[in-house]
């Protein structure tokens, strides 16, 4: 197909944003949402069927993605690589003004290498995270994401000092906050929905928490789970009721460690354990209880939801 000059135009004005799983449409929502009609959303396809891909997107008052790339459930360096030849490709057709890629997926990471190979300006959300574990998939692809970029947001002063240590230029580094806090007040349910919830899982407003278990090196390892699911239920003895949003894949692994884990009654007679609930493609909205807190006062960050509960089919 033969472009215009026109088309090149209007391709150079738009931004691209790079997207692949469930966490990053729910954190990218916001900036999507602010580009307008600048923004161009390229979905990797990594993850692909409704539940974990198009309802986020009506959850988050999206439209569909311009681009569905569908690298599927391959293996790391395949999905990689083929997202990142199939991205090669739509840059190669519509070059943008910059790429936006958020976290430490499979996908941002292809979606930073196509940047680089096509010298577009890159921008990565939620720069400077370190967890020094590098057992994890994730702790690679974010460090090389931040080592191409051009523009990192940093969401705290600490992922700051984690990219200047790198030797990162601090000219190219901003702390800018996370936009997983914008998301989850644009998903805050009206108060007398809140309080619906609160009464239909049986817990008080600050007095209960939210767990998720999702990463590899703990829903994959039976010690670590068996320590985690543990911890969880000490909580329940202190008078903190857990609500669990377990996913199939998770439930699984519990199961693999044997009855009684998440039975109802952990820690001894009388004490309940973590309820376990079924997460719903409208995790966005549902789990958002609010009212959101910073965690760092020292007291169990109470109230607060996860926005979307994920399984780990690759990072």
């Amino acid at each position: 197909m033969m472009r215009t000059r026109a088309d090149a135009a209007a391709s150079a004005r738009t931004v691209a944003f790079v997207l692949g799983t469930r966490p990053e449409i729910v954190k990218l929502a916001p900036l999507v949402r602010r580009f307008g009609a600048q923004a161009r959303v390229l979905h990797t396809g990594q993850h692909y069927d409704h539940e974990m891909s198009a309802a986020f997107f009506e959850a988050c008052g999206l439209r569909a993605p311009d681009v569905m790339l569908g690298t599927g459930g391959l293996p790391r360096a395949r999905q990689i690589g083929s997202a990142l030849g199939l991205l090669d490709e739509v840059f190669d057709d519509e070059r943008p003004a910059a790429v936006v890629v958020q976290g430490d997926t499979n996908s941002a990471l292809a979606g930073a290498l196509a940047a680089n190979a096509r010298e577009v300006p890159l921008v990565h959300v939620e720069a400077g995270l370190r967890s020094h574990d590098r057992r994890m998939p994730e702790e690679h692809n974010r460090i090389l994401i931040d080592h191409l970029s051009d523009v990192l947001c940093a969401p705290t002063a600490g992922n700051l000092a984690n990219l200047i240590a790198e030797g990162i230029p601090a000219d190219r580094c901003h702390v800018t906050g996370n936009t997983v806090v914008e998301a989850l007040v644009a998903a805050l349910p009206a108060p007398d929905r809140r309080a619906k919830i609160l009464t239909d899982f049986g817990v008080e407003p600050g007095r209960f928490v939210l767990a998720t278990i999702h990463r590899l090196e703990n829903a994959d390892d039976p010690d670590s789970l068996r320590l985690i699911v543990g911890h969880l239920a000490e909580l329940a003895a202190l008078g903190w009721p857990v609500v669990f949003p377990v996913h199939p894949r998770v439930r699984d692994a519990l199961a693999a460690l044997g009855p009684g884990v998440l039975g109802p009654r952990a820690l001894g007679s009388g004490v309940p354990g973590p309820r376990v609930v079924e997460p719903e493609a409208m995790g966005l909205v549902r789990w958002a209880l609010g009212p959101w807190r910073p965690a760092s006062s020292g007291a169990i960050p109470s109230a607060t939801r996860s926005s979307c509960p994920s399984p780990r089919t690759a990072p």
